[in-house]
């Protein structure tokens, strides 16, 4: 889960190994030197965590932009590494206004994913495709192409099951479908459309989901992100309904 911005990164994961979870997904801004490198290794070491992953946006659908944002993610990765950090998670940046991409440019963004996909597996590490709901609109016609346009054996997917929900798509059918290129997973739930303040029982079931996971051998890490928007009803702090995410992680999925 995100946490606020005022506090460190110490505090941060602090709270996470608090409310109980076994590893954190980060901004890769937070590896970008040999210093934040020596940093982040003392500050995983004293809670006790693991770096399951770290995220990082980009444009990869403009050739003029795209070799800059493979070799900004590239530098920041040979850290990761050396912390063994197994994956790097991202979000392909949209176009402004929201428009879809065109053919075109979805066919140029599948080959900078693939040479991002690659360079990555230089350093031993998998490389996975996030979505919000604009790679989900369309019929999933965006996140489809991150599927169908590249190798398997440089990109994968992380699902993000609710926000695929909300794009229009159901995320068991999705998951079915490419259930060998989903790599990573980020869960949530609602109640009647509108996000909960912890992960619990919802719209989407997350016991009759295991059982999907089950079934295409997923091996990847369950990640938590919990989201708030305007009729959310909040009563608790946000550590608090972490760690009652992690119980419900438990309860459910029995890890």
């Amino acid at each position: 889960s995100q946490m606020k911005d005022s506090k460190s990164l110490d505090e941060k994961l602090g709270e996470v190994a608090w409310a109980g979870y076994d590893a954190a997904e980060a901004d890769l801004s937070i590896l970008n030197s040999p210093e934040k490198l020596e940093d982040v290794k003392n500050i995983l070491k004293k809670h006790n965590l693991k770096l399951s992953s770290l995220y990082s946006g980009g444009i990869f659908h403009d050739p003029a932009s795209a070799e800059g944002t493979i070799q900004g993610i590239f530098n920041a990765a040979k850290f990761a590494a050396q912390l063994g950090v197994p994956s790097i998670t991202s979000n392909p940046a949209t176009k402004s206004g929201g428009k879809e991409k065109t053919d075109d440019e979805l066919k140029i963004q599948a080959e900078n994913l693939d040479k991002m996909g690659k360079a990555l597996k230089s350093l031993g590490m998998s490389f996975f495709i996030h979505n919000h709901t604009p790679e989900i609109v369309n019929n999933a016609r965006e996140f489809r192409s991150y599927c169908d346009l590249t190798n398997p054996e440089f990109v994968g997917v992380c699902m993000d099951v609710h926000w695929t929900l909300r794009g229009g798509v159901d995320p068991f059918a999705l998951t079915k479908e490419y259930g060998e290129r989903v790599g990573a997973l980020h869960i949530r739930n609602s109640k009647d459309g509108i996000w909960s303040e912890d992960f619990s029982d919802g719209d989407i079931d997350y016991q009759a989901y295991l059982e999907l996971l089950k079934s295409i051998d997923y091996k990847g890490w369950l990640t938590v992100e919990l989201a708030y928007e305007g009729k959310t009803n909040i009563t608790r702090s946000l550590v608090e309904n972490a760690r009652l995410s992690r119980d419900y992680v438990r309860k459910i999925f029995g890890v």
